[in-house]
């Protein structure tokens, strides 16, 4: 008797820990979409222009290298333009565990991965108009570069927006963007400040040519 009651006790906590967890989860999707859909509507669009070439220099490393003719550039809502120089990159900083999501992948918005990588990089070595952009400033760049790539597709994803808007506003990004490691590609125009990492590499192979008109 007493062990058929502990088995109904047991039952129902069970179906209640299981209640619990779904509604718990509905509520955090309920308001992931809700605060995905209010800064999808609230960022503006901006304008790329120009070509984006890459080259693999190493496992999970990259040179973004300006084209010579049209350089990738982008045009913020506000008027500002951003034209990324030289530089090493690996896409999108997002964890490897999300990259089968949809939109999640390092390279699946290239561009404004690489303008929101340039927005570090010169940041961290103090070269060109970095003391215009705050942390914040380059994490609303972003949000614009993303929704900006969405609408020239006609696929916008507001969560993946809101995800990786969110994930570059961490505490880790903070670090990141604080860092005093400033690594500048041999060959560079810009000015090497002192301190600066021209770290030489192998035989870089181009592996990704992408034309913005």
């Amino acid at each position: 008797m007493c062990s058929e009651r502990t088995v109904g006790i047991d039952s129902s906590k069970q179906r209640f820990e299981r209640w619990a967890t779904r509604s718990c989860l509905l509520c955090v999707l309920v308001y992931t979409t809700g605060c995905a859909q209010v800064l999808y509507q609230r960022t503006p669009t901006g304008k790329f222009f120009g070509r984006l070439n890459v080259e693999w220099i190493a496992p999970n490393l990259f040179v973004y290298r300006p084209d010579a003719t049209e350089p990738l550039t982008f045009t913020a809502a506000d008027g500002s333009f951003i034209r990324p120089q030289l530089m090493y990159t690996d896409g999108g900083s997002i964890p490897r565990l999300f990259w089968s999501a949809p939109n999640m992948g390092p390279w699946d918005f290239a561009p404004g991965f690489i303008v929101h990588d340039w927005l570090f990089l010169q940041h961290r070595c103090k070269v060109g108009d970095w003391h215009e952009y705050s942390f914040e400033r380059s994490a609303d760049i972003l949000a614009q570069a993303l929704k900006t790539q969405m609408a020239q597709t006609g696929l916008p994803d507001p969560v993946a927006l809101w995800a990786i808007y969110e994930g570059v506003r961490t505490s880790t990004a903070k670090a990141s963007w604080d860092s005093s490691d400033c690594r500048i590609p041999p060959g560079s125009a810009l000015p090497m400040p002192s301190g600066a990492l021209g770290a030489p590499g192998p035989m870089p192979i181009r592996i990704l040519t992408i034309d913005i008109k």
